[in-house]
C-alpha cells in the first residue's frame, strides 16, 4: 500500500539557503501525528469512562474529568508544538500545512460545540461531535494516505450517530470506544508505521 510516508522526499533549496521539503512529511512528521492521536485519544476515553464511573456512583461533578484533563492535553501539546519548532521539526510540506490546518479547523468546531452543548445539552452535542470526530480522523487518514485513519474516522462517524438515540451516560461509552477505534489503534499504527 503506497501512502504519503512511502514516497521519496524532494528537497530543494531556497533563495535564503533552507532546506524545503516538496515531498511527503518526514518520518519526524508523522510520528507527532502519531503522539498527537495517541495523547488526544487516551486523555478523551481517560475523561469519558471517568465521567461515566463518576456518575455512576453519584459524585456531585462528574464531569469534573474533562475540566481538568482537556486544559492538561492542551498544555502538554503546546509545549511539544513549541520545542518541535525550535528543534526545527515542524513539518514545511504541504501535507504538513494541511494537517495543522485541519487541526485547527477542528479544535474550532471543538469550542463552538461547548458553546453550544450549554444551550441544547451534551446528549445532543455528543453524537454530534463524534461525527465531527470521524469526518477530521478521515480526512487526516486521506490525506496522509493512511488507510486505518480512514478507517478508523467511519467507525467513529457510525458510533456518533448510533450514540444519537442514547442516553447521555451511555454515550460516554460511545465516545470511549470511538476513541479506541479512531485515535489509540490507528495512532498506534501509524506510530509503528514511521518507524519502518
Amino acid at each position: 500500500m503506497k501512502n504519503v510516508a512511502s514516497l521519496p522526499l524532494q528537497s530543494t533549496t531556497s533563495n535564503l539557503g533552507n532546506t524545503v521539503f516538496t515531498g511527503g512529511p518526514t518520518a519526524a512528521s508523522l510520528q507527532g501525528y502519531a503522539s498527537t492521536y495517541l495523547l488526544r485519544g487516551a486523555v478523551v476515553l481517560t475523561a469519558a469512562l471517568s465521567n461515566y464511573a463518576l456518575e455512576h456512583v453519584g459524585f456531585a461533578a462528574p464531569w469534573l474529568p474533562w475540566m481538568v484533563l482537556m486544559p492538561m492535553m492542551s498544555m502538554v501539546q503546546s509545549i511539544r508544538a513549541r520545542r518541535q519548532k525550535k528543534q526545527g521539526l515542524t513539518g514545511t510540506t504541504a501535507t504538513d500545512n494541511t494537517m495543522r490546518l485541519l487541526q485547527k479547523s477542528f479544535l474550532l468546531l471543538l469550542l463552538v460545540a461547548m458553546v453550544g452543548a450549554c444551550f441544547v445539552g451534551w446528549e445532543i452535542v455528543h453524537p454530534l461531535l463524534l461525527v465531527a470526530y470521524g469526518v477530521s480522523t478521515y480526512f487526516a487518514g486521506r490525506v496522509l494516505r493512511f488507510r486505518p485513519l480512514q478507517w478508523g474516522g467511519v467507525a467513529c462517524g457510525v458510533l456518533g450517530a448510533m450514540t444519537a438515540a442514547l442516553p447521555a451516560d451511555i454515550q460516554l461509552l460511545f465516545i470511549a470506544a470511538a476513541m479506541v477505534v479512531s485515535y489509540l489503534v490507528p495512532g498506534y499504527l501509524l506510530s509503528k508505521h514511521s518507524h519502518a
